[in-house]
């Protein structure tokens, strides 16, 4: 019997930067990301560096949020904002503009955490 291919996978995601609703140590579940809106999606993304964080390639989870600019029948993104999503307010935003955002890739969409060490 042939089973389908999902493009489901889980990692450990490791930090209080999300932990509203990811908790420090957690095995998420994340889906192969492919196309369509982020807008308001946890996601895991790979990065060159991240201006804010002053981290140079690695990953991050975030909430992703970006403002689009249209012109005729073309769009282009103004900016894009990793959000943390933490009970400690020390973390911030992270903001990138058109031109920082070549080396941000997004890899996945968070689906669920399957366990928790907390």
């Amino acid at each position: 019997m042939m089973l389908p291919v999902l493009d489901l996978f889980a990692c450990e995601v490791v930090g209080e930067s999300m932990n509203r609703i990811i908790p420090d140590r957690s095995i998420c579940l994340f889906r192969k990301y492919e196309s369509g809106s982020r807008n308001g999606k946890i996601v895991l993304v790979q990065y060159n560096s991240l201006p804010a964080e002053g981290l140079a390639g690695g990953y991050t989870v975030k909430e992703y949020r970006s403002t689009k600019q249209h012109k005729e029948e073309q769009w282009s993104h103004e900016s894009i904002i990793l959000r943390p999503l933490s009970t400690d307010p020390s973390f911030q935003d992270i903001v990138l503009t058109e031109d920082q955002s070549t080396g941000f890739r997004v890899l996945a969409i968070f689906e669920s955490v399957l366990s928790s060490n907390s």
